[in-house]
């Protein structure tokens, strides 16, 4: 049975699937250029599991259908030792019936179950070792509202939000709009609680563009956010390598924005400075952006020591982005979300830190792995006699 040192996994069911795709294709062809028998695992639109070398071809992904076709649909299952085993659905097209094994997994995914901990659990059960973020961390980051109570209970400051899920909002928009005007006022933002590529947001300026956001946003998630809009706003965000306690920060970048607010279409599709990648498959990298930052360095020195704040109570992983939200005139600067697995896994802000994108995605490899260990050292299983024939009896009488 053929072994895999490492795989990508990418795609999934969320409204940033096309984005994840990018992402995995990028880490694909990094771990090729430093040599590695690397196997890309496409995930579909529907939750399908798919392998096979046309997964490596950006345009493949044009007909998403004739992919499926040519490829292999897998399932997953554990492997032995430290592996995951991929076993083929269908006839493999690459002749290898028994299926192949994975020694670790460098996760790609954007929003849905495999950036929110699904996926994360489900290589932990499956006993192999994954990059990024854990299971806790990965659910918490992709809940912009639990984010900001667990950075807020941390000493970071956050910005003023109301929530409001739907099942508060049908048939009572009205209360819930007195509610929210009362709490935030206006200008505000509009956010899906856990969605991110700025897909759903909206800035509002009264009553009627509130309502006309909110039941947008109930389009990608049953949770809504509604925060106060910061005065003279700069976003300023920066990127956390490492583990909790045992990290370090990027340098800062200050995204440019189309309008007031950053949208999906600043982000991934106004093209730009996508360095030596192609802009159509630049990613995150395709953003106009302000490297580093032009901003105070005692302000930049604060947000480094925020951003690290909030990876060491997240109990991060592997690299993140953490943005935040800062007014150019007091210089106040505030935690706006965290991204578990950021767009192009933030490599064009390591870059000019010095760690080119083929050593990035190495590293997250050997994260993936001294984490991994470091759990299953522990304490796995505890002997008793639970089960003997006296204590079987003893428990079946108690039941009975």
């Amino acid at each position: 049975m053929h072994r895999y040192p490492a795989a990508v996994f990418f795609g999934g069911p969320s409204p940033e699937h096309e984005v994840s795709v990018i992402t995995g294709l990028q880490a694909v062809a990094a771990l090729k250029e430093n040599g590695r028998d690397v196997l890309p695992v496409y995930v579909s639109k529907g939750g399908r599991w798919f392998t096979g070398d046309s997964l490596a071809d950006i345009s493949a992904y044009k007909d998403l259908k004739a992919l499926e076709a040519g490829a292999d649909e897998m399932a997953l299952a554990p492997g032995p030792g430290r592996s995951l085993r991929l076993v083929p659905l269908n006839q493999p097209t690459f002749g290898r019936k028994e299926g192949v094994l994975v020694d670790a997994v460098l996760l790609a995914f954007h929003g849905g179950s495999g950036e929110n901990g699904g996926v994360q659990g489900l290589c932990e059960a499956c006993g192999v070792p994954y990059s990024g973020s854990g299971v806790m961390a990965s659910a918490v980051g992709m809940d912009k509202v639990r984010a900001k109570i667990l950075c807020r209970s941390a000493g970071v400051s956050v910005v003023d939000w109301v929530e409001t899920t739907e099942t508060e909002w049908i048939g009572a928009e009205e209360r819930e709009l007195d509610r929210i005007q009362e709490a935030i006022g206006y200008p505000a933002i509009v956010k899906p609680v856990r969605l991110g590529s700025s897909i759903g947001i909206a800035k509002v300026d009264d009553r009627a563009e509130l309502e006309r956001a909110i039941e947008e946003a109930f389009r990608y998630d049953a949770s809504v956010m509604v925060e106060r809009c910061v005065p003279n706003l700069r976003e300023i965000n920066c990127s956390v390598l490492g583990s909790a306690g045992n990290n370090r920060v990027s340098v800062l970048e200050e995204p440019v924005a189309g309008d007031d607010t950053l949208s999906f279409e600043d982000k991934y599709l106004r093209g730009g400075s996508g360095g030596s990648k192609s802009d159509s498959a630049a990613g995150m990298a395709s953003l106009d952006r302000i490297i580093p930052a032009p901003i105070p360095e005692e302000t930049a020195n604060t947000i480094r020591t925020m951003a690290k704040s909030v990876f060491d109570a997240m109990d991060g992983c592997g690299v993140a982005r953490i943005d935040f939200l800062m007014d150019d005139e007091s210089g106040e600067v505030w935690f706006n979300e965290i991204n578990t697995i950021p767009g192009s896994l933030s490599f064009y802000l390591w870059e000019p830190s010095g760690l080119p994108f083929h050593q990035l995605v190495e590293r997250l490899l050997e994260l993936a792995v001294e984490r991994f260990e470091s759990r299953t050292r522990r304490v796995r299983s505890f002997d008793s006699n639970l089960l003997d024939a006296r204590a079987a009896g003893g428990l079946k009488g108690k039941l009975g």
